[in-house]
């Protein structure tokens, strides 16, 4: 079967291929047979209609189906001649025809995966990076773990300042609105936290229990929510508590609460995590250092459409959801995302090529992950949530998730093996 293949830009690559008429009266007179087994014709029974008959009344079904099984069998053939072609995309058929002599010919386009000259390691140097852990990280984080024990305490004989919660009954009215007054029983300020609008902030300022204060605020004209844009609504603040944050001593007993016999042994579990925590930053450091060496040459420009359009996707999806658990509506706000794709897309395309040299160093190094590696991990997620492993494992595959986590192992264990041949420790 003569084929031709003619490579365009962006990594892109247009298919010709023919086929003679008698391969394709072969490939018609079987799909006929087919119809004429299952077919139903008026006058005839079950599979006992002429052919002539079966041709006459499902024509131009069967001609569709023999043009969709000739396209399948003249691309299966290009892909077994053709054993560095590696698709990305379904091929899009652009001209799928018989000619007068009742041959066909197909010619259809799709993208490939790239494949990069990448440069050789020979003297390049892993970044230095210390994994000593100083007494005063530890010091600061045992600071930021009594910090997220502290307990708010009364002191209604207070006056309200900066790191203080106030409690507070609250009414507000939207001025020139005929909306229903918003009123909220217990709201709770922690004054001087970015949360809380300025007005209401600095309304708090000094309060004591037992007093009103007036807030105004003045909602921007491109806010998301387009019912008070450009409006003020005017807040009564009515303060019933006021409270004061304790930060418990660090000490042995703040180590028993957590499940230590002392301090000493809470100091050594922060030393442990903070150490854990440098080893995976200094991994970081050193695969985004390697792959800056590999993509140095490589021209992000080129990269199949396809690949960078569903990066963009993917990065918008995981800003909108990070809208919605932030309490924004992605649907309703005001955020211009043509604008943002624009934004993240040299970044998206970063990605694409990280991705891209990994996967090629991982087919070139032949490396591929066990099976039981793979379970291990699924058994570790099905743990830490609380369900059998095989339910979970069978969860990921009706999700379409177990080759995404098979990849993602392949890649991580790439990563590893690259760092391994330039000279550094993976654990």
């Amino acid at each position: 079967m003569p084929y031709t293949l003619s490579r365009r830009a962006n990594n892109t690559v247009e298919v010709t291929a023919e086929l003679d008429a008698a391969a394709v009266e072969t490939e018609r007179s079987e799909i006929v047979r087919s119809f004429r087994r299952k077919a139903s014709v008026p006058g005839f029974r079950p599979g006992k209609a002429p052919e002539s008959a079966v041709r006459a009344r499902f024509g131009e079904d069967i001609e569709q189906e023999l043009k969709e099984q000739l396209a399948g069998k003249l691309l299966g053939e290009v892909f077994d001649g053709e054993a560095g072609l590696q698709p990305i995309t379904h091929p899009e058929v652009s001209d799928a025809t018989f000619d007068e002599a009742g041959g066909f010919r197909l010619k259809a386009e799709m993208e490939l995966r790239p494949r990069f000259e990448l440069p050789p390691f020979d003297g390049f140097q892993l970044p230095e990076a210390s994994l000593a852990v100083s007494d005063a990280e530890i010091a600061a984080e045992l600071e930021s773990v009594a910090e997220e024990h502290a307990a708010w305490e009364p002191a209604d004989d207070e006056a309200g300042a900066v790191g203080m919660l106030v409690e507070a009954d609250l009414h507000g009215q939207m001025e020139g609105s005929d909306q229903e007054p918003y009123d909220e029983k217990g709201a709770r300020f922690v004054i001087g936290h970015g949360t809380v609008p300025p007005p209401i902030n600095e309304a708090l300022q000094g309060v004591r229990v037992g007093e009103q204060r007036i807030a105004e605020r003045r909602f921007p004209d491109d806010d998301a929510d387009r019912r008070r844009a450009g409006k003020t609504v005017r807040y009564t603040i009515d303060v019933t508590a006021m409270k004061r944050k304790v930060r418990p001593a660090i000490d042995d007993e703040l180590a028993r609460t957590l499940g230590f016999d002392a301090l000493d042994g809470l100091r050594e579990r922060v030393a442990e995590v903070l150490g854990s925590s440098k080893r995976r930053q200094r991994r970081e450091q050193w695969r985004r250092a390697l792959l800056d060496h590999l993509e140095a040459g490589i021209d992000v420009n080129e990269l199949p459409p396809s690949l960078v359009s569903s990066a963009v996707r993917e990065d918008l999806n995981r800003f909108a959801y990070t809208m919605a658990m932030q309490g924004v509506a992605p649907e309703s706000s005001e955020v211009n995302w043509q604008e943002l794709a624009a934004r993240m897309e040299p970044g998206s395309r970063r990605r694409v090529v990280d991705m891209l040299v990994l996967e090629q160093l991982a087919d070139d190094w032949q490396i591929e992950v066990p099976e039981g590696e793979v379970d291990a991990y699924i058994n570790l997620e099905a743990r830490q949530r609380g369900i059998p492993p095989g339910e979970h494992k069978a969860n990921l595959a009706k999700e379409h998730k177990l080759e995404e986590l098979r990849g993602s192992a392949r890649i991580s264990a790439t990563v590893d093996e690259m760092i391994r041949r330039n000279g550094g420790e993976v654990e």
